[in-house]
């Protein structure tokens, strides 16, 4: 099967095309035929080498996946060949989805919903997840509050905005300029171009006495420029790795809680997610879809940033 391999850290050069024996599924795995995945900031951090500990070199990258089912191995109930699926991979498993074939444990697997294509599905699985466990699970959104998406015009973004005016809360995002229409038309109430000098002085005047929800997609000092803007026992949740320290003090004037998300895979979860695609209350958003053997050059768009959804690759 045609694979993309990394045999060393570095930059998206790294990632070459190659032929590698197809898998075998295990006890309790399944052996799926990858129609498509995307690309996830994820990838890039494992590629330059930031997750070195849990996956060194050699690896296969590429954490979403959809496709069907090949084979199943040993012990498996819930799944069975010619099922369409689509999945998170076992987090740093070292043997991502960015390949003809990939194997996984059942149980991370849901069955993909017919109405959805196999590339809209390969969107889903970590930024919808992320973008549910944010608001949903860590930041307990509800109808009638108030909330805050830094970076609401990326592939985690554009879910979170979604899934944010699903509950009824007021949603207010930052993005590019030209993104906005885009990111109100998908669900923000309002919206605010970071790039210009004053953008905290404009999410601060909209904060209607605070946001009772800010979730952080960009990182930086994100999360400390955000406590100030909170409600009383307000949540600020970041998926960000935090490489800098950064000054928690102004959280204690409004008992805020703050939560750093590194997601596990769920498929009950995703299947609940992919239920609402099909219902049209959640649309996936997809930038470019490339080849298989063009990872690199999307590496590179990911890299250059101002992407608007997500980049998927497709195997046929």
């Amino acid at each position: 099967m045609r694979a993309i391999i990394a045999e060393s850290f570095g930059g998206p050069e790294v990632l070459e095309l190659k032929d590698i024996p197809k898998p075998t599924p295990g006890i309790g795995e399944v052996l799926v035929k990858v129609e498509a995945t995307s690309v996830n900031p994820l990838d890039i951090q494992i590629r330059r080498g930031d997750y070195a500990d849990y996956t060194p070199a050699p690896f296969k990258l590429g954490v979403d996946v959809s496709g069907t089912v090949e084979a199943i191995g040993e012990g498996v109930e819930n799944l069975a060949v010619g099922d369409e699926v689509f999945y998170s991979t076992r987090v740093l498993s070292n043997e991502g989805g960015y390949a003809e074939y990939h194997v996984e444990q059942a149980d991370l697997i849901a069955k993909k919903p017919k109405g959805l294509s196999f590339a809209d599905a390969a969107t889903l699985p970590i930024a919808a997840n992320t973008a549910w466990v944010c608001l949903i699970e860590r930041g307990r959104l509800k109808a009638g509050d108030r909330v805050l998406i830094h970076g609401g015009s990326g592939g985690v973004g554009l879910f979170a905005v979604q899934i944010a005016r699903l509950t009824g809360a007021e949603v207010v995002a930052t993005s590019r300029k030209d993104a906005q229409d885009l990111v109100e038309d998908l669900g923000a109430d309002q919206t605010v171009d970071y790039r210009e000098a004053d953008a905290w002085d404009q999410l601060a005047a909209q904060s209607n006495g605070g946001y009772d929800v800010i979730v952080d997609l960009v990182g930086n000092d994100t999360i400390e420029k955000s406590l100030g803007l909170l409600a009383d026992g307000g949540r600020v949740i970041s998926i960000v790795d935090q490489e800098n320290p950064q000054s928690l003090y102004a959280g204690w004037d409004f008992n805020a809680e703050i939560h750093l998300v590194f997601l596990t895979p769920s498929a009950d979860r995703l299947a609940r997610l992919g239920a609402l695609v099909t219902r049209g209350l959640i649309k996936p958003v997809i930038e470019r879809s490339l080849p298989l053997e063009d990872a690199a050059k999307a590496h590179r768009l990911i890299e250059t940033g101002g992407r608007t959804g997500k980049i998927v690759l497709t195997t046929s």
